[in-house]
């Protein structure tokens, strides 16, 4: 396509200015080691200006317990080697972020739930302090150069990988290292577009079929329209073939696709998994999760017998949200008896609001895709790098790091925190292998 005539050579070169690769590239520097950057974009870490509603969730602090901290912080990670993460974030985690920040000159505040966010609570501050550290580095950032094929030589050490981009300038960049920070499948609009992956399977990877994590769930029920808009604060289960594989708690929200909110986040990476294989996917909201299913017995039926003078439809004012009292009505078949008064309810429809108000069941048809979601979840199949310094296992001299990895992280904060603790990992072990 086209003919190279000259080339550009550096001892590491990293494809990707995201999270992971700024990480690396800063540590690398640090540590003496000429590092130069290959980036599609037109400016470093588009994809982190968008993350946090712009604000940037750098990390999160809740997992932060001492000496059991990367124990507990691993928990908040899936990947088909559960373990993998560990190692990885007992290098560089939570204390050591916050640190690397302020030594950077960017202060972290914890919010709500321990987020932790720039000081100034702009994404855009955390690019300006990497552009200041890479500057400082002089660690030369090649923007507008897509790579769009990297070839091995086995025979030249000095000149081992060689990287072919998107540009008129006709230069291919060699290296003796390589690291792969090309992110996963979210953030389209931000050149995330999951060409690390072929560029990985070029060189012999494996790829763990992507699908989106943090992400909406698409229901099937007659009546989301009327539901459209509500927020409240319940519990979400995620059940299997109907057996319940992990749920959460907080403020749900309904909308016309379906169902969003923080806790649907947290489960719709299990919703996407089990959908792709074909599973029976439900998500049961309860609605008083306060209380178990005899506490919720017994408030119903004091209510019902305080005000047996009232509608059915007035004895759920002041506890539920107004708009989900005439969809509760319709799903106990009594929607077209807006007068029916509690004293004439009948066991059978006593039972079944006993059921929705804990057991509330959709049928998950699909969740939003790549552009909606915050996080992909399979990518290059971990199995083949080395747990703690994320070499490949098949191709000496080439690192992985952040997203295009077979990890992702919950919501809030924990897919950042692994791409600075990849990245930091991964220059660190090359660190130690040069300078050895």
């Amino acid at each position: 396509m086209y003919d190279y005539q000259a080339s550009m050579h550096h001892k590491l070169i990293i494809i990707g200015a995201g999270a992971s690769g700024l990480m690396a590239a800063v540590t690398a520097r640090d540590l003496g080691i000429d590092t130069a950057i290959l980036e599609s974009n037109d400016r470093i870490g588009k994809k982190i200006s968008m993350t946090g509603d712009g604000r940037c969730n750098i990390t999160n602090e809740s997992t932060a317990t001492g000496t059991d901290e990367a124990v507990a912080l691993s928990r908040k990670y899936h990947s088909s080697q559960a373990e993998f993460p560990l190692p990885v974030l007992q290098q560089f985690g939570i204390r050591q972020t916050i640190d690397f920040f302020n030594v950077l000159g960017l202060p972290l505040t914890r919010l709500k739930e321990g987020f932790m966010y720039p000081m100034s609570l702009q994404a855009a501050s955390v690019l300006d302090i990497f552009e200041l550290a890479l500057e400082d580095r002089n660690v030369p950032v090649y923007l507008n150069n897509k790579v769009l094929d990297v070839t091995v030589s086995k025979d030249s050490p000095r000149f081992k990988f060689t990287c072919r981009t998107e540009t008129e300038e006709q230069v291919v960049y060699t290296s003796e290292y390589l690291f792969l920070c090309t992110g996963g499948l979210t953030g389209l609009n931000a050149g995330t577009d999951g060409s690390g992956y072929a560029l990985a399977q070029r060189m012999g990877h494996t790829l763990i079929e992507p699908v989106p994590a943090i992400v909406q769930l698409k229901v099937q029920y007659p009546h989301l329209k009327a539901l459209s808009g509500i927020k409240l604060q319940g519990r979400a289960h995620i059940l299997v073939n109907g057996e319940v594989v992990r749920s959460e708690t907080g403020e749900i929200h309904f909308a016309e696709y379906g169902l969003s909110g923080p806790p649907i986040l947290q489960l719709g990476r299990k919703a996407a998994v089990h959908l792709a294989r074909g599973d029976s996917v439900t998500v049961s909201v309860d609605l008083m999760p306060g209380r178990t299913e005899e506490e919720v017995i017994e408030f119903l039926e004091m209510n019902w017998g305080t005000f047996a003078h009232r509608t059915v439809a007035e004895s759920f004012i002041g506890f539920l949200h107004k708009k989900l009292i005439p969809v509760l009505l319709k799903e106990a078949g009594i929607g077209q008896e807006p007068n029916l008064l509690c004293q004439d309810l009948s066991w059978k429809t006593k039972g079944i609001f006993y059921k929705i108000l804990k057991h509330w069941d959709f049928k998950v048809t699909d969740t939003h895709s790549f552009e909606n979601a915050q996080a992909t979840a399979g990518g290059i199949a971990t199995k083949e790098l080395v747990a703690n310094t994320l070499e490949s296992k098949l191709v000496p001299g080439l690192y992985l790091a952040g997203e295009v990895m077979d990890v992702d992280g919950d919501f809030g904060g924990y897919n950042l925190q692994w791409s600075w603790s990849s990245g930091y990992s991964a220059a660190m072990a090359l660190g130690k292998h040069i300078f050895k």
